[in-house]
């Protein structure tokens, strides 16, 4: 039987200095904007209400839907920039391996720390 839960070390083969180079950015992120931190853990907060961890929150609105970024029950959300940040530096090391969704909650576990 296959186990589809959490696991440590997730990307170990395929990209093992992920959560390394997502920590490090996050720490110079948190060097030069104090409140990114923040905003980390509002994010990961705000995606994982909604429907679950799937990191919808950085989605853009189209003519048919409004995105979560832009819904009035978002109203503060900010600091997207900062995950493009973190995942530019992920795929220049590591291209289309780490998910939005673990860069999401890896920024906010290392924010949190930052803090």
């Amino acid at each position: 039987e296959e186990d589809n839960g959490l696991l440590m070390n997730y990307y170990k083969e395929s990209c093992p200095q992920a959560e390394e180079i997502i920590k490090e950015q996050v720490k110079l992120l948190y060097k030069r904007h104090k409140n990114t931190a923040f905003s980390w853990l509002r994010n990961i907060f705000h995606d994982c209400a909604v429907q679950s961890c799937d990191a919808s929150l950085l989605l853009t609105s189209t003519r048919r839907s409004l995105s979560e970024q832009e819904h009035d029950r978002s109203f503060g959300l900010r600091n997207f920039r900062y995950i493009d940040t973190i995942k530019e530096a992920l795929e220049r090391e590591c291209p289309g391996v780490v998910s939005c969704s673990d860069i999401l909650v890896l920024s906010a576990r290392d924010g949190i720390v930052s803090v």
